[in-house]
């Protein structure tokens, strides 16, 4: 899998989590990827592309499963929490996302298949509290046509 292809699948995910966090608290919430943060920012979510179980079904077909290290920092860890709750309830669901990629029309889909070990995490030389865990899901881009 190229590093483009990764980085437009993390994205992806990125662009959907922004409109169900956007809906869920009326709070600004950042959602970014791990390579766009700094300490400073607060009420954020990283999301990081991580190493898992890479199942390949035959020759040269892409891995099925992406793996996202999710963590939710924001100023307390009821907050933090809650969009955990939130990211977690999505288990089991399959959503749809439209997006323009250099005069394309793009379609993409996420299967959200595991969600595991969420966790509380404090850093005290950065006053800051969150929750971690891992988001095991399927993106893929199922449609395109030329705009």
């Amino acid at each position: 899998m190229t590093r483009e292809l990764l980085e437009k699948k993390q994205l992806i995910l990125i662009k959907y989590l922004q409109n169900i966090v956007s809906g869920y608290t009326t709070d600004k919430w950042k959602i970014k990827a791990e390579y766009s943060t700094n300490d400073n920012d607060s009420r954020v979510i990283v999301v990081q592309e991580q190493s898992g179980q890479k199942q390949v079904f035959y020759g040269d077909i892409l891995p099925m499963y992406n793996y996202y290290m999710i963590d939710i920092y924001g100023l307390t860890i009821k907050e933090c929490k809650e969009l955990s709750l939130l990211i977690g309830n999505l288990i089991g669901k399959s959503e749809r996302i439209e997006v323009e990629n250099n005069g394309k029309l793009e379609r993409w889909q996420i299967i959200f298949t595991q969600y595991v070990n969420p966790q509380a995490i404090e850093y005290m030389d950065i006053r800051r509290v969150g929750y971690n865990s891992t988001l095991q899901c399927i993106i893929s881009k199922i449609y395109e046509k030329d705009l």
